[in-house]
């Protein structure tokens, strides 16, 4: 197994000849002139990848057979790591296997996009011989996109990579299955109208300025520090293990909060908002942090109380 990770993208990614892959050609030829040709300029505007449509897209349905399936036989055992990602691994026609991966929510990073693909920008990132990140840009500022990486010892990971894309970025448009999602549930809320507009520029010094870290979090600051980040996840439960306190958010709502570990100002307020079982309770996680000579950890926690208790109430409720 080549172990794909979701991880930052780092470095570019060359062509191969396509006639020393195992997958069938016709599965993998790009369309004339995408993925090189000039990379769109102006606004991006197509619905179908707002934040809000894609927060409630089941990733791992962008890797079923029904989408995928050219590449070889799509395993029926995808793992989702956190909301919006998902891998499988698909057995080539050699026998040898891809390891795909779908990010619908992450931050490419290293150089500019080179190209289009499907009428989005496009940005290909080779690690090594064997791995690949291939995304679609849909928001330049701040950067985001849809992210498929792949893993493969029978031929370019990139060829195998931007083909998948293709097929996701389509899919995406054409209605894609969605979360089953419970009442009350974190998966749609947007992290960044979650805290009080007062509370924030009292803690903050100023309005806020609020940028978008993937589909479930936010980071709100006024400047350059502090800074306030609002994160919604599934996982287990927050506890007093690692030095963390119990704290009142109101309402019935206990929290805990927990200072870094470092000497940074820095703190953490987590809560259970909806539970499950085992690592699926839906957490909402207020942190903070003050890279400013001279600010202190307890500033720092009471801050991250403050807007905790503010975004608590404001929460989807059952």
């Amino acid at each position: 197994m080549l172990g794909i990770v979701l991880l930052g993208l780092v470095s570019g990614c060359a062509g191969e000849d396509l006639s020393r892959s195992n997958y069938q050609r016709t599965t993998v030829t790009a369309e004339a002139g995408s993925g090189q040709g000039e990379v769109p300029s102006g606004p991006i505007t197509d619905p179908a990848f707002g934040l809000s449509a894609l927060r409630s897209v089941d990733p791992c349905a962008l890797l079923s057979g029904d989408v995928i399936g050219d590449l070889g036989t799509v395993s029926d055992e995808p793992y989702e790591s956190e909301w919006g990602s998902c891998r499988v691994d698909v057995q080539d026609a050699g026998g040898k296997t891809i390891e795909v991966g779908v990010d619908l929510g992450g931050s490419p990073m290293g150089s500019d996009p080179t190209g289009a693909i499907e009428g989005l920008p496009f940005l290909e990132n080779k690690l090594d011989d064997t791995t690949c990140y291939s995304t679609a840009i849909y928001s330049q500022q701040p950067p985001l996109g849809v992210t498929v990486q792949t893993g493969y010892e029978g031929g370019n990971p990139c060829d195998v990579g931007y083909t998948t894309l293709q097929q996701v970025v389509r899919a995406l448009r054409a209605e894609p299955a969605k979360y089953d999602v419970p009442a009350g549930s974190l998966l749609e809320a947007d992290p960044c109208a979650s805290a009080d507009e007062g509370v924030l520029a009292q803690v903050l010094g100023g309005s806020p300025s609020r940028m978008a870290m993937g589909l479930h979090a936010c980071d709100l600051s006024f400047g350059t520090d502090p800074t306030i980040s609002v994160r919604f996840r599934a996982g287990y439960p927050p506890d007093t293990s690692d030095g963390g306190t119990e704290v009142d958010l109101g309402g019935g709502v206990k929290a805990i909060q927990e200072p870094g570990s470092t000497d940074t100002a820095e703190c953490s307020v987590e809560w259970v908002h909806l539970p499950g079982e085992d690592d699926a309770n839906e957490l909402a996680t207020v942190d903070y942090y003050d890279y400013n000579d001279g600010a202190s950890k307890d500033d720092a926690c009471a801050r991250a109380l403050e807007v905790a208790k503010s975004v608590a109430p404001k929460l989807p409720k059952a």
